[in-house]
């Protein structure tokens, strides 16, 4: 609701003929009013009410023309649905979500049918969510750069699944460097853009880049699913008080906070790639104690489709922190869900044989590491295929078999392009 209050009150000032500074008195400065304008900024009540004093109207008026109680229900109703699709309840909130982009339509309030829009994309697939995100560019058009700028990381979703990764990046990109450029460093945003462009950057392996954004996002993020709840929850009692008591300013501001957590809890599994990013480059530094505590974050906030992967990777870790137990306990955990004839597979086939390795189990470390290294090569898992070729050849010529080491080893590196000599 900030952005179309913004508006009311750049168009009031104006029709006064007041600057900016004159506005803003000695409580306020020229900058806060101009965010106020832009919409970077949400302002309080406390605000509201005294530039509603300037101006010599009623608070309730800078709420727009519609009724004020109106359009703070309307909000209510969008955050409260939103927390449905946040519950995977997305069959029932996806029909209750498009008649409150209908409504918000009727009232003339761009600004929450594009985010109804927006909410419908991010639990759709395909067509649909195309069509969703051209919509909501549609009906934000006019809104001020950061809440244009909300579409950007459905939009980066959409050329990724068309295959163009690169484009996606180059906009995720683009859209940050320009809001800080022009004076939009707004927390929610920038906390978006930043964690989607860690995931994207880890999922091409540019692990420096990745973990450059995973950790600037990290340091916005306000806490775990339970906290941002709570959090979400408070602000939509104190709204609903205020309501109640027509207090139209301070409700306004109440759900605005509200709405943000709503966007902060929305990015759970892109956070999920930030822990992990960050998990990654501490495990290298040798901080076993920060990966592991990261990549167990990651695990239980992630995507259902990428917690396997996750759940692999945080066992390799705590194998080689020497918990074997431990790292047994979750790989059992993950081998039903990993699917067969995948990089995935290859990768738990390595962690199984080093597991029996550890356990000196020499004959089933063999049969692991040789199905890791065979499945590998056939999918061009270089990655696997590197990190399973030493000790499986190792292993070989410990138990006597010196030829068939050295026909591992080389094979494997014939697959990964050496020359043969």
């Amino acid at each position: 609701m900030s952005e179309s209050v913004g508006e009311r009150l750049r168009e009031l000032r104006t029709e006064r003929g007041l600057t900016q500074r004159q506005l803003a008195g000695t409580q306020y400065s020229a900058a806060y009013v101009s965010s106020v304008e832009t919409g970077a900024r949400t302002p309080s009540g406390d605000a509201l009410r005294f530039f509603a004093q300037q101006l010599g109207i009623d608070a309730d008026e800078l709420l727009g023309g519609s009724s004020p109680r109106e359009l703070i229900e309307l909000d209510l109703e969008l955050i409260e649905t939103a927390e449905r699709f946040l519950a995977g309840d997305a069959r029932r909130a996806t029909p209750r979500m498009q008649r409150i982009r209908r409504r918000a339509e009727r009232l003339h309030r761009p600004r929450q049918a594009g985010i109804a829009l927006l909410w419908l994309a991010g639990y759709s697939t395909g067509d649909a969510r195309t069509k969703y995100v051209a919509e909501a560019e549609t009906a934000l058009s006019g809104e001020p750069p950061p809440v244009r700028a909300m579409v950007v990381p459905l939009r980066a979703a959409v050329l990724t699944g068309w295959g163009e990764l690169q484009y996606a990046l180059h906009l995720l990109e683009t859209c940050h460097a320009e809001l800080l450029r022009d004076g939009y460093p707004q927390p929610s945003l920038l906390l978006t853009l930043r964690a989607c462009l860690a995931e994207r950057h880890l999922r091409q392996g540019d692990l420096e880049r990745a973990a450059e954004y995973a950790e600037s996002a990290l340091r916005l993020h306000r806490g775990g699913p339970a906290v941002l709840a709570e959090l979400t929850r408070s602000h939509l009692e104190v709204c609903r008080s205020h309501l109640a008591a027509d207090r139209f300013a301070d409700a306004a501001a109440s759900v605005a906070a509200a709405y943000d957590l709503m966007q902060e809890r929305a990015l759970h599994p892109a956070m999920a790639h930030c822990l992990l990013a960050r998990a990654r480059v501490r495990g290298r530094a040798g901080d076993v104690g920060g990966a592991l505590a990261d990549l167990a974050a990651a695990r239980e906030t992630a995507w259902p489709d990428d917690v396997p992967a996750i759940t692999v990777e945080l066992a390799a870790e705590h194998l080689a922190a020497g918990r074997l137990e431990t790292a047994a306990t979750l790989l059992d955990q993950v081998r039903p869900s990993v699917v067969a004839g995948t990089a995935l597979a290859a990768e738990l086939r390595l962690q199984l044989g080093s597991l029996a390795r550890a356990r000196g189990d020499a004959r089933g470390a063999a049969e692991y590491l040789r199905a890791a290294v065979e499945l590998a090569t056939g999918l061009g898992a270089r990655g696997v295929l590197v990190r399973a070729l030493r000790p499986l050849s190792e292993l070989l010529g410990e138990t006597g078999k010196q030829q068939e080491a050295a026909d591992v080893l080389r094979n494997g590196l014939l697959a990964l392009g050496a020359e043969a000599g």
